[in-house]
C-alpha cells in the first residue's frame, strides 16, 4: 500500500511540475505584461522600470529558475533581495514565495489566501450537491428501472451532461434570480450565512454535470449489484426492499463513485472559472480570468499551481480510497 501511494504521489508531482512549466512558457509568450499593466500611455522609461522591478529584463530561463527558487532572485523588489547583487537571496516556490502580483501590487500568496476560502465554499457545496443528487436519483432510477421515473431521471441526467455551465448558468441566473428573486443575482454577501446563501445557486450550477454523471454510473452499478447472489439471499431472508436497496446494494455500488470523486475535481476546477465569472463570485476562478486578461503572470501561475495541486490531491485521495476498498488495485491486478 505504501509503495502504491508513493508511485501515485510521484506521478502527481510530475504532473504539477509539467503544468507549472507549460503555463510559465505560455504566459511569457502571449504579450508584454508591462504594457498590459501600465496601459498604452506608459512611456519607455516606465516600461523599463516595471520590467526591472519585477525581474522581467532577465533571460527567460533565469526567470523560471528563480521562480522555482533554485537560483537567486531576479526581482529587486523582493524582500529577499539586497543592495549587493552578490548577496541576493532566493525567492521562489521552494521558499514559499509565489511572487508579486502585477495588478494587486502585493504578494500573490496574500491575494490567493483572500480568494481561496470563497472557492472552497463553492466547491464543497457543489460536491455535496453532486453526491446527494447523483447517488439518490441513481439509486431510485435503478430501483424503479424501466418505469416513467427511471426514464425521467435518465433524461434529465442526459440534459445535465449535455448542457455546459455557460448555458445553464445564465438560464438559472435569469429565471431563479432575476425573474423570481429566489437567489441573489451575484456577489459574496456580508456574513457567513449570507455567503452560503449567495453560493447556493452557483454551486448548484457547478454541480449539475457531476450529479448527472453520478446518477448514470450509480444506476448502472445498482442494476448490476441488485442481480448479485447476496442480494437474492438478503431478500430470501425476508429483509425489506428499502433495507436491501439502501443498506446492501447501494453501499456496494459506491466504489465507482469514489473514483469519480477524484476525477470530478478537474471538472469542479474548470467549471469554477466559468461559474464564478457568470455569478460575479469573487473566488479563484474569477481571479484567474482577470489575471489572464491583464497578463498578470505571477497571479496566473499561483492560481494554476493551487488548482493543479488540488486536482492531483483529489485524484490521489480517490486512488487511496479505492485501493483501501479494493485490494486488487493496490496489488496491481
Amino acid at each position: 500500500m505504501i509503495a502504491y501511494i508513493a508511485r501515485r504521489a510521484l506521478f502527481a508531482l510530475f504532473v504539477v511540475a509539467a503544468v507549472v512549466t507549460g503555463v510559465f512558457a505560455l504566459m511569457n509568450a502571449v504579450g508584454d505584461p508591462a504594457a498590459a499593466t501600465l496601459g498604452p500611455s506608459a512611456g519607455p522609461e516606465q516600461l523599463a522600470d516595471f520590467n526591472k522591478k519585477h525581474g522581467l529584463d532577465q533571460p527567460l530561463a533565469q526567470q523560471f529558475l528563480a521562480y522555482l527558487g533554485v537560483v537567486r532572485c531576479v526581482r529587486p523588489s523582493s524582500p529577499r533581495w539586497h543592495t549587493d547583487p552578490g548577496q541576493r537571496g532566493y525567492c521562489g516556490l521552494l521558499q514559499g514565495d509565489l511572487g508579486e502580483s502585477f495588478g494587486h501590487q502585493e504578494p500573490v500568496g496574500n491575494v490567493i489566501l483572500t480568494r481561496l476560502p470563497r472557492t472552497l465554499l463553492l466547491g464543497v457545496l457543489a460536491l455535496g450537491f453532486e453526491l446527494l443528487l447523483g447517488i439518490t436519483f441513481g439509486v431510485l432510477a435503478a430501483r424503479f428501472r424501466n418505469t416513467w421515473l427511471d426514464t425521467t431521471i435518465m433524461g434529465t441526467a442526459f440534459l445535465g451532461i449535455s448542457l455546459p455551465t455557460y448555458v445553464t448558468g445564465p438560464i438559472f441566473l435569469l429565471v431563479l434570480a432575476f425573474w423570481y428573486g429566489w437567489f441573489p443575482v451575484g456577489g459574496y454577501g456580508v456574513d457567513p450565512l449570507d455567503h452560503v446563501y449567495h453560493a447556493l445557486l452557483p454551486a448548484f450550477t457547478l454541480a449539475i454535470f457531476g450529479a448527472a454523471t453520478y446518477a448514470r454510473v450509480m444506476r448502472s452499478e445498482m442494476i448490476e449489484t441488485l442481480r448479485s447472489d447476496y442480494i437474492r439471499t438478503a431478500r430470501a431472508k425476508g429483509l425489506s426492499t428499502r433495507t436491501v436497496t439502501w443498506q446492501h446494494a447501494a453501499r456496494n455500488a459506491l466504489l465507482p463513485i469514489v473514483t469519480l470523486m477524484g476525477l470530478s475535481m478537474t471538472i469542479l476546477v474548470a467549471g469554477a472559472i466559468i461559474t464564478e465569472t457568470i455569478f460575479a463570485w469573487p473566488g479563484m476562478g474569477s481571479l484567474a480570468i482577470q489575471s489572464i486578461y491583464n497578463l498578470d503572470a505571477p497571479t496566473v501561475m499561483g492560481v494554476v499551481l493551487v488548482f493543479s495541486v488540488t486536482v492531483q490531491a483529489g485524484n490521489l485521495l480517490a486512488d487511496i480510497a479505492v485501493a483501501a476498498l479494493d485490494p486488487r488495485v493496490r496489488l496491481g491486478s
